[in-house]
């Protein structure tokens, strides 16, 4: 009988913490930034080790942005509960996509020219996107909802095809938790 190896326990257990970082976080709840920095610590070890590596380096991003969203989301509650959540203003638009566009570049020069990278193409625009997701959800820019959205799409396939199918199943999850951290953010603009 075949049984499972440690690195897919590893796998399953960064990818439960995930979704219950996202869970909290879509909930409005800070604690959501301690699991996801869990779980993002545990992927770059596992994206690494399956020549993921864009996405290896970005949960590395996802780690630091998880701390700055920790803590800028507790510096907005003491100025106001209300500036937890924000529409999107055209300094985050043009910051977040800018930041897109050179990670995008980046990863693209980097898997194709310095790695034997198997999926460059899509490695490099999750990675990219994620960005500037992360990027807006930090700021507390509603449109890092949709964002991941797409993202988590792309993600289920990235993973599918690498066979890493906890984190496929992992980001399903995320693409719905996506949709309901929308539903729930949305209507915070107006109080």
């Amino acid at each position: 009988m075949l049984r499972p190896g440690p690195a897919l326990w590893v796998e399953t257990g960064a990818a439960i913490l995930g979704i219950w970082g996202v869970w909290d976080l879509g909930s409005g709840l800070r604690r959501g930034y301690f699991s996801g920095v869990v779980s993002t610590l545990l992927y770059v070890y596992l994206c690494a080790a399956k020549g993921i590596y864009a996405d290896a380096v970005i949960n590395g991003w996802y780690t630091i942005m998880g701390f700055v969203g920790w803590f800028s989301w507790r510096q907005r509650q003491v100025v106001s509960e209300a500036s937890l959540v924000q529409a999107m203003t055209r300094q985050g638009l043009f910051m977040g996509v800018g930041f897109g566009i050179l990670a995008w570049v980046f990863f693209w020069v980097l898997l194709s020219f310095y790695t034997d990278s198997s999926v460059v193409i899509l490695d490099t625009t999750t990675s990219a996107l994620a960005i500037t997701a992360m990027l807006w959800m930090a700021a507390g820019y509603t449109w890092n909802w949709p964002l991941w959205l797409i993202i988590n799409l792309l993600s289920i396939g990235l993973y599918f095809h690498k066979g890493m199918f906890p984190t496929a199943f992992q980001y399903g999850v995320f693409a719905g938790l996506a949709v309901r951290g929308w539903w729930k953010w949305t209507p915070k603009l107006g109080s």
